[in-house]
């Protein structure tokens, strides 16, 4: 395999691209309704096969053009779909895997979708969705409920301001909700679709994490520079972990206890190991990172460093970075299928998707 294919160090870009304050205006009024084009139905997931074994140096597969300000990307349990939040848009737009091409449009009347979730059987996808600040007068703060077999929306679910990455606990039954601008948690039991209770941690939660045993929960704290780490038996948080400037997002590692935290004015990401919730090290990636995920093996992490145009590419049993792979514009999140073969980095300000060959 050409794995050398592709990987560049990237230059810092001259301006300083926040991607938070560029916000989609939206519809404004009503519930939210769906409709789709073409979307493949959603299947319960399979038994899947060993992850692929990621490689220390991923190469750059197709680029596809998924219309503007793709913000965050989501792959279905099953690996079939990636579902895109397009901001400005307002719409989901749904690729196929299997071919790499778009394959319909799920449009959220509720606002402007910024992240997506998804139960662990896929049928259900939970959309943040907000427009604005609150101090800039935002008024939209919803959980959209869209039910991929149909890919029609099922519910709107207000919740606090500025909703970001929502998590679905370990048994499913709660949808765990980041509220930026109120410093909490929102928990809606998915039985009923209602917030059952609020958990405040500290300022400005961006991302919830949940341990693979689902005891404890962990939201990155994006102004107050911590990791909140919340007993999920009783919804109260336990301890706050000091990370450096502005953790932005979490992934835990799918077999080790440790977690991996993005922080994006620091360009660094910092480990913290799960069992004792203290700081193992932090390391140096590109400019401002924003998102972080592991590879299906669990032996590599990804960093999207937002203003590098880059994946930083960390080996986690030296915790040194191997690679730093050229993107898209502005990238902002990335999604690696469940047999850990491929990546898709969600590139913002070119309205594409970056393929990332991830295993040998």
């Amino acid at each position: 395999m050409a794995l050398i294919v592709g990987v560049l160090l990237v230059a810092v870009g001259a301006g300083v691209f926040v991607y938070l304050n560029t916000r989609g205006d939206g519809p404004t009024g009503g519930d939210a309704t769906a409709t789709a084009t073409s979307a493949p139905e959603a299947s319960a997931p399979v038994e899947p096969p060993p992850p692929a074994t990621a490689v220390p140096i991923p190469s750059i597969g197709e680029t596809i053009d998924v219309g503007e300000t793709p913000g965050f990307v989501a792959v279905t349990p099953n690996g079939r779909q990636l579902y895109i939040a397009n901001r400005d848009a307002g719409v989901i737009t749904v690729v196929d895997t299997a071919v790499n091409e778009v394959s319909g449009t799920i449009t959220i009347d509720a606002g402007p979708p910024q992240f997506i979730a998804f139960s662990a059987d896929g049928r259900t996808a939970y959309v943040s969705v907000w427009d604005k600040p609150a101090e800039e007068g935002g008024r939209i703060a919803d959980v959209v409920v869209v039910d991929t077999t149909s890919n029609s929306v099922v519910k709107t679910v207000p919740v606090d301001t500025r909703p970001f990455l929502a998590a679905v606990n370990h048994d499913g039954t709660m949808i765990y909700v980041p509220n930026h601008d109120t410093d909490s948690v929102s928990v809606i039991d998915v039985a009923t679709y209602e917030v059952v209770t609020t958990i405040q941690v500290a300022p400005n939660p961006h991302w919830v994490a949940f341990t693979e045993d689902g005891s404890k929960a962990y939201t990155a704290n994006h102004d107050s520079n911590l990791v909140s780490v919340i007993d999920t038996a009783t919804n109260t948080v336990i301890k706050e972990i000091p990370v450096p400037t502005s953790p932005h997002s979490i992934a835990v590692h799918p077999t080790r206890p440790m977690l991996i935290v993005a922080t994006y004015d620091a360009d660094s990401a910092t480990v913290i190991d799960t069992n004792t919730d203290e700081v193992l090290t932090t390391i140096a990636v590109g400019a401002f990172p924003q998102h972080a995920a592991w590879s299906a093996d669990g032996r590599f992490a990804y960093i999207t460093n937002n203003e590098g145009n880059s994946v930083s590419v960390i080996n986690a049993d030296t915790f040194e970075v191997t690679a730093s792979v050229r993107t898209g514009q502005s990238p902002t999140s990335l999604a690696v299928v469940p047999d850990g073969s491929r990546g898709y980095v969600s590139n913002l300000r070119d309205g594409t998707l970056t393929v990332l060959n991830l295993a040998g």
